[in-house]
């Protein structure tokens, strides 16, 4: 595994085995056929402009995803996320021995056409107030030209989505983000969710 950290952003390439991520986009298309999930536009009355993606939120659904050779494909994501998230703490090292989780598995797919268009930070009132970091995972490559960057405000960069690659970031304000974009014909895979104090 390859690990960059810049701005208290970390990034982890080549996290999972050959093939994990290409299983789970299979898996996200079969579950959309099926019916799992839906597009934001329906689902939350966004419009385009704003949000335009479609969403599967694996935690209600695990039981039905297809096992990656052998072994139950939730067991495999949070084990290679916890060795970012072991990693990252060791670098902001405050974090240590705080009582944080995650449990939560997002799929989303961003159509040519789409993403996720405001400017926001994860970390808000109720439920997201112990929101402390959030996770990414690119499940597939788009090509600089085809842009679909998750961009951060205050730190002025575009992260280029790259297969098997894992992005770790502050939940809070000071890292307020959009998903840009996506041109070209193919779509954009992540995997995303948050790190909670419990």
């Amino acid at each position: 595994m390859i690990i960059e950290y810049k701005d208290f952003i970390g990034t982890y390439h080549d996290v999972y085995p050959a093939g994990y991520c290409k299983h789970l986009i299979e898996e996200c298309e079969t579950l959309a056929v099926s019916g799992a999930g839906a597009n934001r536009i329906r689902s939350e009355n966004a419009v385009k402009t704003s949000k335009d993606d479609y969403q599967i939120n694996l935690n209600l659904i695990g039981h039905n995803i297809v096992p990656f050779e052998g072994l139950k494909v939730t067991d495999v994501f949070f084990n290679g996320l916890q060795s970012c998230y072991e990693d990252y703490v060791e670098n902001y090292a405050s974090l240590k021995n705080q009582p944080i989780r995650s449990s939560i598995f997002k799929m989303q797919r961003t159509d040519p056409g789409g993403g996720y268009h405001v400017w926001h930070g994860e970390q808000a009132s109720g439920d997201q107030s112990s929101r402390v970091l959030v996770y990414m995972l690119y499940l597939n490559t788009i090509e600089p030209k085809d842009a679909g960057e998750t961009e951060f405000l205050y730190q002025q960069r575009r992260i280029t989505p790259i297969e098997n690659t894992m992005v770790l970031w502050p939940a809070s304000y000071t890292h307020v983000h959009r998903g840009n974009v996506v041109h070209g014909q193919k779509s954009k895979y992540i995997v995303t969710g948050w790190f909670y104090y419990e």
